[in-house]
C-alpha cells in the first residue's frame, strides 16, 4: 500500500472519530436521526449545550444550542429522539429537578393532534427554582429576621428589667413550693395507692354486677315497658272518650242554656214553674178537702153511678 493511501485513510479515519467524538460529546445519538425542535424563553440561566431534556421524568434528548434573539430572549434548540412525536401546543418548561442538579428542560405534552415537524418551535416557560427563589427572597426575609432578632433581644431587655431580685426571689420560691407540693401529692399517692387500687377494683366489680343485673332482668325490663306502653296508650283512649264525654256534655248544656228542649223550658221559663207550684198547692186543697168532707164531692153521684 503505497504512503498516499495509508494517509488518506488515517484522515479519513480521524474525520469519522472526530464525527462520532463531537455527536458523543453533545450527546446528540450517532446512529439514528434526530428531531430538532426549538423553544424561547424569557430568560435561560443555568441552561447550557448538553443540558437534558425529559419528558415525565425520562431523559428523550439535549439542548444543542443556546442562543439570544433579537428581542433578547433565549432561544434554546434540542435535539430530541426522531420516534417521538410532539404534539404543536406542547410547553417546555426550564426548571430545576432539585437543589443540586443543574438546570433541564421538561417537556409538557399538549392534547393536540398535530405534531410538531422538524425544526418547530414549541412555547417556553422559565421556572424559578428554589435557590433562586430563596435568592430572590433572601434580603426579605434577612430584613424580617433581623427586625424579629431586634425585636426579641428588646423583649428580653424588658424581661430581665421587670425581673428584679424581688421578683426573682418571689418566683424561686413560687417554684420551689410548687416543687414541695408535688412531692407531698406523690408521697400521698405513694401512701394510699393500695386504697386507690382497691377503690378501682371495688369500682370495677360495681359496675361488673350492675351489668350482670341489667342482663339478668332485661326479660322483666322489657316486658314492665311493654305494660307501661300499653297503659299509656289505655290512658290515651280513655282521654279521648273523657274528652268526648266532656264535649257532648258541653253540647247539651249549652242547649239547656239556650233554653231548647223540656229540661231548656223547666230552667229557662220561670212562669212553668210558677204553673207546677199552684197546680201543686191546688192538688194539695183538693186532697185536703176531701180528707175532711168527703160528702161535698160525692154529694152529686149516686150509688148506682159509682158501683
Amino acid at each position: 500500500m503505497k504512503n498516499e493511501v495509508k494517509i488518506g485513510l488515517t484522515v479519513l479515519l480521524a474525520i469519522i472519530v472526530a464525527i462520532v467524538g463531537f455527536r458523543f460529546m453533545r450527546d446528540v445519538p450517532i446512529f439514528r436521526q434526530t428531531l430538532e425542535i426549538s423553544a424561547v424563553f424569557d430568560r435561560g440561566d443555568g441552561i447550557n449545550r448538553g443540558s437534558l431534556v425529559n419528558l415525565k421524568g425520562v431523559k428523550i434528548g439535549s439542548v444543542s444550542r443556546v442562543r439570544l434573539t433579537p428581542e433578547n430572549r433565549v432561544r434554546v434548540t434540542m435535539q430530541l429522539n426522531e420516534e417521538l412525536q410532539i404534539p404543536d401546543n406542547s410547553v417546555a418548561h426550564l426548571t430545576s429537578l432539585g437543589i443540586v442538579e443543574g438546570k433541564s428542560i421538561v417537556i409538557h405534552l399538549g392534547d393536540s393532534e398535530d405534531y410538531i415537524e422538524y425544526g418547530g418551535e414549541i412555547e417556553g416557560i422559565y421556572i424559578e427554582g428554589v435557590t433562586e427563589v430563596l435568592g430572590s427572597k433572601g434580603e426579605e426575609l434577612a430584613g424580617d429576621v433581623s427586625e424579629s432578632l431586634s425585636e426579641l433581644n428588646q423583649f428580653l431587655r424588658q424581661l430581665n428589667a421587670t425581673l428584679d431580685d424581688d421578683t426573682r426571689t418571689s418566683v424561686d420560691e413560687t417554684l420551689k413550693n410548687a416543687d414541695a407540693t408535688m412531692r407531698v401529692i406523690s408521697e400521698t399517692l405513694a401512701k394510699n395507692q393500695a386504697d386507690i387500687d382497691d377503690a378501682i377494683s371495688a369500682a370495677s366489680r360495681t359496675m361488673m354486677q350492675l351489668d350482670t343485673l341489667t342482663t339478668d332482668n332485661r326479660p322483666r325490663v322489657d316486658s314492665l315497658l311493654a305494660s307501661l306502653e300499653e297503659n299509656v296508650n289505655e290512658l290515651n283512649k280513655v282521654r279521648t272518650e273523657l274528652e268526648e264525654a266532656s264535649a257532648n256534655l258541653n253540647e247539651i248544656l249549652d242547649k239547656v242554656n239556650r233554653g231548647e228542649g223540656t229540661v231548656g223550658k223547666l230552667v229557662n221559663d220561670p212562669s212553668l214553674y210558677d204553673n207546677l207550684d199552684q197546680l201543686t198547692k191546688e192538688m194539695n186543697e183538693l186532697v185536703k178537702g176531701i180528707n175532711e168532707n168527703p160528702g161535698r164531692y160525692l154529694r152529686h153521684m149516686s150509688i148506682i153511678e159509682i158501683f
